[in-house]
Order: C-alpha cells, then sequence, then structure tokens
C-alpha cells in the first residue's frame, strides 16, 4: 500500500485565492481533527479541572457581602460654587470623590474598629481561608521560623520587653493590623451618577460584614455632624474675634476723630458746621452791618461839617437838623426867635429907619440868635464827627477779626481734609461692625 504524507499547513488553494489570503484562514476541521487525535490528554485534563475546582469550593469558606448606601448631601456642591469656577459636573465629581476618600480614610477605620473592637475578633483578625491560603501561610510561618527574633527600635530586644510593655506593644500592634485591613478590604463606590455611595464589605461572618458596614455609615454620618459642628463652631469663634476687632476698631476711630477735632480746634455745631466757618459768617455780617453804620455817620458829619464850613452866615439858611437829634428842639427855637426877631427888625427898619435904637438892638439880638445856632451847630458836628470815628473804628476792628477767621477757617479748611479722612474711616467702621450684627 502506498502512502502519502501531507503536511498539516499546505492545502490546496482555492480559485481566485492568493497567499496572502489563506494566512488569516482558520480551518476548524484541521482543529477539530487535532483535538481528536489528543482525545485522552484533553480528557484528563477536563478531570483534573474539575477536580481541583470541586476540592477548591470544598475548601474555600463562603463569604457573605454586606452593603451600605450612604446619601452624599447635595448642599455640598453650595460651598463650591462661591469659591470656583468650574462646571457644576466637576465639581459634583470632585465633591463624591472627596466623600469617598473620607470613607476610605484611615481615622474613619479606626473609628469602626474601636467599636466594633474588631482588633479583639478571631472573626475578623483571623477569618477561616482556603487550603491554598493555608498552604501558603504554613509557608510563610516556616520562613519567618527562621529568622531572628524581632527588635524594638533603637537596638532592643522584643523578647526582653517586660510583659506589661510588651502587651501593650502588641496591643497596639494589633490595632494597626485591624486598622489597616479594615481599609484595605472595604469598598466604596459611587452609584452610577448618583449621589449615593455604596459601602460594601465581605466576610466570612454575615452578621460581622453586616455590623462592620452599618458601623461606617454611622460613623461617617458621625464625622459629617462633628465637622459641621466644628465649622459652626469655628465660624462663630472667627465672628466674635471679628466683632471685637470690628468694634475695638470702630471706638479707636471714633475717639482719634474727636482728639485730632480738639487738638487743631475743628468744633462743630449740631449742623456739623465748624465753629471758625460759623464764627466767619458771623462776622461778615456784623461788617457789612458795620459799613453800613459807618457811611451813615460819614454822610451825616460831611454834611454838617460843610454847614459849619460855611460860616455863621450861612448857618441859619443851611441848617437841615433831623428830628431824631437831641439838639433839634433847641436849635428849632433859636430858629423861631431868629424869624421873629427878623421880622421885627425888618418892620422897625421899615417905619424908623436902621439907625433907630430899637432897629439896632434888634440887629443886635439876630446876630446872637445866629450865634448860638452856629454854636449849636457846630456841638452837633462834633458829636456826629465822634459817631463817624467810632463807626469806623468799628468797621476796622471789624475788618481786622474777618481777615483773621479768613486765615484760621483756610488753614481749618486744609486740616479739616485729614479730619474728613478719619471721619469717613470710622463711619466705614462702624457700618461695616453694624452689618456684622445685623
Amino acid at each position: 500500500m502506498n502512502y502519502a504524507n501531507f503536511p498539516l499547513d499546505k492545502r490546496m488553494p482555492l480559485p481566485n485565492s492568493n497567499a496572502g489570503d489563506g494566512e488569516d484562514f482558520i480551518d476548524i476541521e484541521r482543529l477539530l481533527g487535532m483535538a481528536a487525535r489528543q482525545a485522552k490528554v484533553v480528557a484528563v485534563c477536563a478531570v483534573i479541572g474539575v477536580f481541583l475546582g470541586l476540592l477548591y469550593l470544598q475548601t474555600t469558606p463562603p463569604k457573605y457581602q454586606s452593603v451600605a448606601s450612604v446619601l452624599i448631601d447635595e448642599g455640598l456642591n453650595k460651598i463650591v460654587d462661591d469659591i470656583s469656577a468650574a462646571s457644576t459636573t466637576m465639581q459634583t465629581d470632585s465633591a463624591i470623590l472627596s466623600q469617598i476618600e473620607i470613607l476610605t480614610s484611615t481615622r474613619l477605620a479606626a473609628v469602626v474598629v474601636d467599636k466594633l473592637k474588631l482588633d479583639q475578633n478571631d472573626a475578623f483578625m483571623n477569618p477561616p481561608v482556603s487550603a491554598l491560603a493555608k498552604g501558603v501561610g504554613m509557608v510563610r510561618s516556616v520562613i519567618q521560623y527562621v529568622r531572628p527574633s524581632p527588635s524594638m527600635p533603637g537596638g532592643a530586644d522584643f523578647s526582653k520587653l517586660d510583659p506589661a510593655a510588651r502587651d501593650a506593644l502588641i496591643a497596639t500592634s494589633r490595632r494597626d493590623y485591624a486598622i489597616l485591613k479594615l481599609q484595605n478590604e472595604i469598598q466604596a463606590e459611587r452609584t452610577g451618577r448618583s449621589y449615593v455611595i455604596a459601602l460594601g464589605y465581605q466576610a466570612t461572618d454575615p452578621a460581622l460584614a453586616n455590623a462592620i458596614t452599618k458601623a461606617y455609615a454611622d460613623a461617617y454620618l458621625a464625622d459629617q455632624l462633628d465637622a459641621s459642628f466644628d465649622a459652626t463652631e469655628r465660624a462663630a469663634v472667627w465672628l466674635q474675634g471679628r466683632l471685637t476687632e470690628l468694634r475695638q476698631s470702630s471706638q479707636a476711630a471714633s475717639l482719634a476723630v474727636e482728639k485730632f477735632r480738639a487738638e487743631h480746634g475743628l468744633a462743630a455745631n449740631s449742623d456739623g458746621q465748624l465753629m471758625s466757618d460759623k464764627q466767619l459768617s458771623d462776622l461778615n455780617a456784623q461788617l457789612i452791618v458795620a459799613q453800613a453804620d459807618t457811611a451813615r455817620a460819614s454822610a451825616r458829619y460831611q454834611q454838617y461839617k460843610a454847614i459849619v464850613d460855611s460860616g455863621s452866615d450861612n448857618a441859619f439858611k443851611d441848617a437841615a437838623i433831623s428830628s431824631d437829634q437831641p439838639s433839634s428842639s433847641v436849635i428849632a427855637a433859636l430858629k423861631t426867635r431868629y424869624l421873629t426877631v427878623a421880622k421885627r427888625l425888618q418892620d422897625v427898619e421899615a417905619n424908623f429907619g436902621p439907625e433907630h435904637p430899637q432897629a439896632v438892638a434888634l440887629a443886635k439880638e439876630k446876630a446872637d440868635i445866629s450865634t448860638q445856632i452856629f454854636g449849636e451847630l457846630k456841638q452837633l458836628t462834633e458829636s456826629y464827627r465822634n459817631e463817624y470815628e467810632v463807626a469806623l473804628a468799628r468797621e476796622t476792628a471789624l475788618r481786622a477779626n474777618v481777615a483773621a477767621a479768613q486765615g484760621k477757617s483756610s488753614v481749618d479748611n486744609q486740616t479739616q481734609v485729614k479730619l474728613r479722612e478719619l471721619d469717613q474711616q470710622a463711619t466705614a467702621l462702624t457700618t461695616l461692625y453694624q452689618t456684622f450684627l445685623g
């Protein structure tokens, strides 16, 4: 019988096919043929795999998973909105990731360990393990047995410690190990795109798994309440300190205003007007009145001075006596006598001539009356001169006072710029203090 050997990787080329297309082609029949030729090996491997799987299932203790859901407060984003310009999605993701980090933190794990005393719970510290894990543990035990005994930091031998210190160190080590173990085994992840975080824990004891997840949720809620209380307390302390600082600053600013006002003589009335400005205003008003009085007294004095300067002959016809003057009645009586004597003199001269003794006597009497009138006018003119000089002196004094007040007011106005700045600062601090109180 003749046999022909054909390599398995050689096939008859198909029509219209090239070598490049055949390289990626999988021949199912060839694979089945290979499996059929190795049927015994495949069967043995399958039996071994099934045996190992059953052995693992029989020797591995069951694990139970407990899941607790924690709802994150949506108000977390409000704080972020005030200090960040990032998008709402980024803020939400960052806030929830931060809460996940808090849930898986060492601090929260320590709270759960201390609450449930997990470092003293054998079901947590030494849970049942599979046969494979036991084998690995035996190998590790042998390696640790061969290694030298551990020593304390600084070179002290752990075995030489007194029992109390050794027990305390062992308890601390067990607690630290329990915290680290719990932190590594707890699972926290966000549920979809919601504000819910799922807390999961697996344990061979279902009650322990449930207790751990429940304790974690309670510890997280307590931590959030403590954080909120601490934040409120810190805010209250800060606000109280700020209020005290603002009150002191407001009082100091007000005292600075009053001190500056007193040092520079910037007294003000109830309307807030500087006393120097009010004094200048009053002096100006008095100066206007004094100028009017001086002008009136000067006009009157000049009028009577001109009458006196014209001589006694014209005194009678030029005399214009105001009725409000004290000498007006005397001069009026003299004028009346003068007119009477002048009329009698005219009659006597007309009847008897100017050389008549009666005419001579009347002429002399007329001259005497004219002299008396002139004397009264001179006295009145002197009185008016005195009044004019007094009015002029008062006006001059008021002008000097106004000039001095203007200089002081100018200095006060320049100083008032600083005063206004201090006053504005005091007002701003007072307003800010009242705002904080409100």
